[in-house]
């Protein structure tokens, strides 16, 4: 009578341990496709918001390379005019004077100060070039800056601002992807949007 219990007893120990074991894999079968699920659905978001995150980090590495131009400008004690390129060059000179009536062509003294990019290899973004800009309404956008120790940003009193989009959105006159670097007359304070 002992080996009849003892053997169902096992039999039931077995079969407890199965559907704990089912109960496991089902679980873990949930818990892959669950993940599989979030992960194929923010795949979408990802590749919308991608072009926006990389022109905010091309804003970024621009607003460094002003705050660069203001501090040699000070440590210089010249003024300095950065260029931006739609190829993604940097350009800062050594000019006479900041104002907006110097010759064009004449305004530089000897060779450029720095040539650097503020873009990441791929060739996806773009500045937005001005005389695009003013077609779409965009008064204070700018390719170029020019800082005076003494003086500070020339020019008019309003801000500037310096628009990064991807070059797709550039073609469609797009906006809504792209950042903007905007600086303050005449202290040059940036704010990224």
């Amino acid at each position: 009578m002992d080996e009849r219990l003892d053997r169902n007893f096992l039999e039931g120990e077995l079969h407890e341990k199965i559907i704990v074991r089912e109960r496991r894999r089902r679980r873990i079968l949930i818990g892959v496709t669950l993940t599989l699920f979030l992960v194929l659905s923010a795949v979408p978001v990802y590749q919308e918001r991608l072009p926006k995150w990389e022109s905010l980090d091309a804003a970024r590495r621009i607003a460094v390379e002003i705050e660069r131009l203001k501090t040699d400008s000070i440590r210089l004690k010249k003024p300095l005019k950065l260029t931006l390129f739609e190829s993604g060059e940097v350009k800062v000179d050594v000019v006479n004077d900041c104002e907006a009536g110097a010759p064009a062509g004449q305004e530089t003294v000897g060779e450029s100060l720095r040539t650097e990019n503020w873009k990441n290899g791929n060739n996806t973004l773009s500045i937005l070039p001005v005389d695009q800009a003013r077609k779409l309404n965009l008064n204070l956008v700018v390719d170029q800056l020019c800082f005076d120790p003494v003086n500070g940003l020339s020019q008019s009193k309003t801000k500037k601002v310096l628009v990064i989009l991807p070059v797709k959105d550039l073609a469609e006159s797009r906006l809504d992807r792209a950042s903007y670097v905007e600086v303050e007359t005449p202290t040059a304070r940036i704010s990224i949007n």
